[in-house]
């Protein structure tokens, strides 16, 4: 199957970037900072295929970060994501942060025949985590365990010796891991999803039959809504 033009975009959080790829050539650019995103991923939409000398409308593939995530940005990207799609007929693939952030730490360090336990900062004091497995029979080499909300203690209680932990949530309680100086700590560069990441594994899923419908996928959030919530308790 011959490379496929691809754009692939993650707002999932307050940061983010957006990547187009074709072959073995490459070009991302950073979104920083939430709160334009919109604007932000239209234009780099619109740039970065010409960088590489190929059109916007000639995508043949897109790749988005379907989350876990912020309410506000994955709805931004999810919605980006499937418009390109639907407007020109390109393949949709979703892909996990949890996916992303590991692939990324196995080959930082070297250690791509072990899983990784990849957190989310889903404020309340709790993280939303989960363990990614290698998975060489499946597209994209890597499988997500079941996602769960837990605090800190709870995360860190039940990582073995050597274990290799990433995420977002290391901004933010890399001083809590102090106690568990057994752990071996991804490089900050790890620690967060890349578009650039989504657009590798979206060719691979591609090529392997495995896309999204544009009408179905759904983002991930890191919990539900408040509403959600406050309508799913029950009474009394």
């Amino acid at each position: 199957m011959p490379p496929l033009k691809t754009i692939a975009i993650d707002s999932s959080l307050a940061t983010g970037s957006v990547a187009a790829a074709w072959g073995d050539r490459t070009a991302e650019r950073e979104l920083p900072g939430a709160g334009e995103h919109a604007k932000l991923i239209a234009a780099a939409v619109d740039a970065l295929p010409r960088s590489l000398g190929w059109l916007p409308g000639e995508v043949e593939l897109v790749g988005v970060v379907r989350g876990p995530g912020s309410f506000t940005g994955l709805r931004v990207g999810v919605a980006t994501a499937k418009a390109i799609a639907w407007t020109t007929g390109a393949k949709l693939v979703g892909v996990s942060g949890f996916e992303l952030i590991a692939r990324q730490a196995a080959r930082q360090l070297g250690r791509t025949a072990d899983p990784v336990h990849v957190a989310y900062d889903a404020g309340r004091g709790e993280l939303y985590a989960a363990e990614v497995l290698p998975a060489p029979e499946e597209a994209g080499g890597w499988r997500v365990a079941a996602p769960r909300l837990c605090t800190v203690d709870e995360w860190t209680a039940g990582l073995a010796r050597r274990a290799i932990v990433s995420g977002p949530a290391l901004e933010i309680i890399g001083g809590l891991l102090a106690p568990r100086d057994d752990l071996v700590v991804a490089p900050p560069t790890a620690w967060l999803p890349r578009a650039a990441e989504a657009a590798a594994v979206a060719a691979v899923r591609a090529a392997a039959g495995q896309t999204d419908d544009p009408h179905a996928l759904v983002p991930e959030y890191l919990r539900p809504t408040y509403a959600h919530e406050s309508s799913s308790r029950p009474a009394g």
